[in-house]
C-alpha cells in the first residue's frame, strides 16, 4: 500500500549562499520544512532543536567538509536520520566514499528537478515508516511500564506487591550492610479484620483495606520509603537509614494516621475505631540476611503486639 505524501523536515547545509537559497526554494515549494546552515557546525548546534527527517548535506565545504559533518552527527544522535550528500563530483570513487562515510544516498549539482522529486519522494516515505514506528515503540514502551506496574503492584490496594517488597528489601539488606546503616521494617496487622469483614462485608473490608494503603503510600512517598502489601490483611513499611528511635517515632505516626481514619469498627474490642498492632524491626545489617528472616524479625514483634493487646505498636530491644 502506498504510503501517504508527507511533508518533511529537512536540514540544508551548503556554504555557498546562493545554491542554498535556490535549493531551499526548490524545496519549500514542494511543502517541506527547511532549516538551512552554511557550515557543519551551524548545522550540528541547530541539529537537536529542528529534528530533522532528512540532511542535505555539501561535501565540500572550508572547516568541516561534509564527510565531517556526516561522521559528527553518526557519532553525537543515536537515531538515525538519512543523509544524502550533495557534490558537482560524479566519479564513482567519490559517490562510494560518500556511502562509507556515513551517507545514504548521492546528488549530483546543480541538482535535477525531476531527481530531487523522485528522492525526496522516497525519503517520505522513509520518513513515514519512521513516524510510525516511534508512534509504536512509544506505545510499546508506555505498555511495558504499564506492565511492569501490574508485575509490582497489588491489584486491590495499589500498593507494592509482596514480589516487589521481597526485591527491595534484598537490595536494600546489601547497601545497609555494604555502609553499615540502620534498616527498618515494620509489619502491622489490621486488628480483628475478620470480625470486620463479618459484620461490614467483604466489599467494605476491601474499602478499608484501600483507605489504609492510600494512607499509607501518601505517608511514606519519599526516596528511600516503601510501603506494600505484605498479604491479606498485613501491610509493610521499609525505611532505609532509619535507627530504633527515628522508627519508633514512624510507629506512633503510623498509630495516628490510622485513629485519623476513623474507619468504624463494631467488632473490635480495643476500639470503636480501626486501629493497627505494629513489629518495628530497627537493625543494622551485615548484608548476608535472607528475606525470610528479616520479616521474620518484624513478624515475631507483631505477635508480640497483638498477645499485648492490640492497637500498639512493639520495637526491637
Amino acid at each position: 500500500m502506498e504510503l501517504p505524501n508527507t511533508s518533511i523536515r529537512i536540514l540544508l547545509v551548503d556554504d555557498l549562499q546562493l545554491e542554498r537559497m535556490q535549493l531551499a526554494i526548490r524545496l519549500k515549494q514542494l511543502g517541506h520544512q527547511v532549516e538551512v546552515a552554511e557550515s557543519g557546525q551551524k548545522a550540528l548546534e541547530i541539529y537537536t532543536s529542528f529534528d530533522p527527517e532528512l540532511v542535505l548535506l555539501d561535501i565540500s565545504m572550508p572547516e568541516m567538509d561534509g564527510f565531517e559533518v556526516a561522521q559528527e552527527i553518526r557519532t553525537r544522535f543515536e537515531e538515525w536520520i538519512p543523509i544524502i550528500f550533495l557534490s558537482s563530483h560524479e566519479e564513482p570513487e567519490m559517490i562510494a566514499k560518500a556511502i562509507e562515510m556515513g551517507g545514504d544516498d548521492y546528488l549530483v549539482k546543480p541538482v535535477d528537478r525531476v531527481v530531487l522529486g523522485a528522492k525526496l519522494k522516497a525519503m517520505q516515505r522513509i520518513a513515514a515508516m519512521r513516524r510510525e514506528l516511534k508512534l509504536v515503540t512509544a506505545q510499546l514502551e508506555q505498555m511495558n511500564i504499564h506492565l511492569q506496574q501490574q508485575a509490582n503492584e497489588d491489584g486491590l490496594t495499589r500498593v507494592y506487591n509482596r514480589r516487589y517488597l521481597n526485591q527491595e528489601l534484598k537490595d536494600m539488606i546489601a547497601w545497609h550492610g555494604r555502609h553499615r546503616m540502620p534498616l527498618t521494617v515494620i509489619l502491622l496487622d489490621v486488628d480483628f479484620f475478620k470480625a470486620y469483614n463479618d459484620n461490614y462485608g467483604h466489599i467494605d473490608g476491601d474499602y478499608c483495606l484501600q483507605k489504609i494503603a492510600a494512607t499509607l503510600s501518601t505517608s511514606f512517598s519519599r526516596s528511600g520509603e516503601v510501603v506494600g502489601r505484605y498479604g491479606g490483611e498485613e501491610f509493610a513499611v521499609i525505611l532505609t537509614n532509619t535507627d530504633k528511635v527515628s522508627a519508633t517515632k514512624q510507629a506512633a505516626r503510623i498509630q495516628k494516621l490510622i485513629a485519623e481514619l476513623a474507619i468504624p469498627h463494631s467488632g473490635s474490642t480495643v476500639s470503636a475505631f480501626v486501629t493497627v498492632s505494629q513489629g518495628v524491626s530497627s537493625f543494622v545489617p551485615d548484608g548476608q540476611e535472607s528475606i525470610e528472616e528479616v520479616f521474620h524479625l518484624a513478624d515475631v514483634l507483631l505477635y508480640q503486639a497483638k498477645q499485648s493487646g492490640r492497637d500498639r505498636y512493639i520495637v526491637t530491644q
